[in-house]
């Protein structure tokens, strides 16, 4: 029998397309961010800070930034979307790596919670900076990475590669 993190992991999908009719929930929202405050980091350092937005035209205009064409409409139909940014001055040399983390646990709780996701990396200076202006960040905070988050109209299928192409032991 596979334990529900297990199913979680195998189950999540990037979740393009979301239900307008449902809504996410205050409690679900609640439990997706305590999901990734409870990822681990460098020296515990928690560099994460979340910034949820729900508003429908400040989602409009996050999805006018240069991020990849397929998952704009993600982003103007999901009913949330969470901005995982770090406070760089809790950790400056691996706040990627810690936001990472906690994107990943906020994506697996949200399908845990039979939500869809869709994770979208913040790319490239003008990105940052034209996302860090809309949303008004203090100085000390970089947009790491977004979750569009709502009920997915489809799940998409997904394949992956035999796990013998990926593995490689060492024997000396």
């Amino acid at each position: 029998m596979v334990n529900s993190v297990l199913r979680a992991i195998r189950n999540r999908r990037t979740i393009k397309t979301f239900r307008s009719d449902a809504d996410v929930g205050e409690e679900n929202i609640q439990e997706i961010l305590e999901a990734g405050r409870w990822a681990p980091s460098m020296v515990n350092s928690q560099p994460w800070r979340f910034v949820v937005i729900e508003d429908e035209e400040v989602r409009e205009q996050v999805s006018e930034i240069d991020f990849p064409i397929f998952l704009k409409k993600g982003l103007r139909e999901a009913p949330v979307v969470i901005v995982v940014c770090a406070d760089t001055e809790e950790d400056p040399k691996h706040y990627v790596e810690d936001c990472a983390v906690a994107t990943q646990n906020i994506a697996l709780a949200a399908q845990s919670l039979s939500l869809g996701s869709a994770w979208i990396g913040v790319h490239g200076e003008r990105a940052e900076k034209d996302l860090s202006n809309l949303l008004d960040l203090p100085e000390r905070f970089r947009p790491v990475s977004i979750l569009c988050v709502g009920v997915p109209k489809d799940i998409p299928e997904s394949e992956r590669k035999d796990i013998s192409e990926l593995v490689y032991r060492r024997v000396d």
